[in-house]
């Protein structure tokens, strides 16, 4: 039996980069991949923790939604309203909760990602976004 080779139909986590600036400001560039296609979210951050996760999460989520603007001609509307990085044993665990609109639709999404180290909090910022938003992402590029 034969199979057809089926496209991915998720985001996918590229790249990340916090950059911080000689007056002590930052930015967090995340990139995300999507069919080959490429989309980049850039956020100014504050120099703190909960600065530069918060501010990785809201790229990871401008890259999502720049991505809909190119696959899809259903609009959807996502919101960070909250992240937070939790000791949890000998690692970390980065949740975040999205708030979303679709039409008549509307969304409380949730989503976690596990890290080992505090230095990896921000990539795990990113992909707890994703854990959040990738079913509904692919249900609205799906119709």
């Amino acid at each position: 039996m034969k199979t057809a080779n089926k496209v991915r139909s998720r985001l996918r986590f590229d790249s990340l980069e916090h950059v911080t600036a000689p007056d002590g400001s930052g930015r967090v560039s995340v990139r995300l991949e999507w069919g080959g296609a490429f989309y980049e979210g850039t956020v100014p951050c504050l120099q703190t923790q909960q600065g530069i996760i918060k501010a990785a999460s809201q790229a990871a989520l401008s890259a999502t939604l720049a991505s809909t603007q190119k696959v899809s001609t259903n609009s959807i509307d996502l919101e960070v309203v909250g992240v937070k990085a939790v000791r949890a044993f000998d690692g970390w665990v980065v949740v975040t909760r999205v708030n979303g609109r679709a039409g008549a639709d509307s969304y409380r999404l949730l989503g976690a990602a596990p890290c080992e180290g505090e230095e990896d909090l921000p990539g795990a910022a990113v992909k707890a976004v994703l854990n959040a938003s990738n079913r509904v992402m692919e249900q609205r590029v799906a119709r």
